[in-house]
């Protein structure tokens, strides 16, 4: 069966022709998380794909793969503080995972496949090493298992006080070119700014506690040496902030993975090539 939702606007650079609704779950304790559905219904026994946005994103970046995963369950989270989710009550990425992994218990999704860009890996991550039990299957697009770094602990930091200063759409114009391979950038300013414009309209708050919880995350190679689902590693060969490198080191450590490399991709692949990373996605659902 298909969903028929009523009411939701997908953009003036993101319009594609699928079935779609959003529902705003209310958890226990971790307020109210957006759930964004595509593709067909999910039935007992289904595992649907789960997806989580990268920082400063929400939901809306993976509308450029859904075309492809049509015929599949696909569920687009929005994480606490970005799009219609509520901010959270505490800036950990502990918080983060709970409030998804809630949020899919009260619509009774008990195992699901699990899919993170950057941000969102990390909280993936986070569910793998609280919830492993129930994942089909995860997999970590431009992201990584390690925690922050002294440099990038600066960085964050700097980031803030730009924020708290008033500056935010400085800060989120300052962001997002740098995402994308320089070849990319030039080629397709349109997309640049439809992501710098959907940043900037993320809250100051939600931003902040996003770049609080990155700081403070821990080091998960130990839960990806025992996780017992397969992992799938998505990486661009042009990404400044995830080296090729990692990826490679990183998905040794699994006892199952498979990676796809994206030649000339920076850290935006489900932009840059959303045709490979969607055949990445069924090639390790299937």
């Amino acid at each position: 069966m298909l969903l028929r939702f009523e009411g939701l606007k997908l953009g003036r650079y993101f319009d594609i022709f699928i079935f779609a609704g959003m529902k705003r779950v209310q958890t226990s304790s971790c307020g109210t998380i957006a759930l964004h559905f595509y593709g067909i219904l999910p039935e007992a026994g289904i595992a649907p794909l789960v997806l989580l946005h990268g920082f400063c994103e929400d939901s809306a970046v993976w509308k450029g793969i859904l075309p492809g995963l049509s015929d599949l369950p696909v569920i687009a989270a929005d994480l606490p503080g970005f799009g219609a989710s509520d901010l959270p009550s505490a800036a950990d990425i502990s918080y983060y995972a709970e409030a998804v992994v809630q949020a899919l218990d009260t619509l009774g999704v008990t195992r699901f496949y699990l899919m993170g860009h950057s941000l969102g890996g990390y909280v993936a991550l986070e569910i793998l090493a609280g919830h492993g039990d129930r994942l089909a299957g995860m997999g970590l697009v431009h992201s990584h298992p390690l925690a922050d770094g002294p440099e990038r602990l600066d960085a964050r930091q700097r980031g803030m006080e730009l924020i708290r200063s008033g500056r935010k759409d400085l800060y989120v114009s300052q962001l997002f070119p740098g995402l994308f391979a320089p070849a990319y950038a030039r080629a397709h300013p349109e997309v640049v700014q439809v992501l710098t414009e959907n940043g900037c309209r993320q809250s100051a708050e939600g931003i902040t506690a996003a770049l609080q919880a990155m700081m403070g995350r821990k080091d998960h190679r130990d839960t990806l040496r025992n996780a017992a689902c397969p992992v799938l590693f998505i990486a661009g060969t042009e990404d400044m902030l995830i080296p090729a490198e990692v990826t490679w080191s990183s998905a040794l450590l699994p006892a199952t993975a498979r990676v796809e490399i994206l030649p000339g991709v920076g850290h935006m692949g489900m932009f840059e090539a959303p045709e490979r990373v969607t055949d990445a996605i069924r090639v390790f659902l299937g």
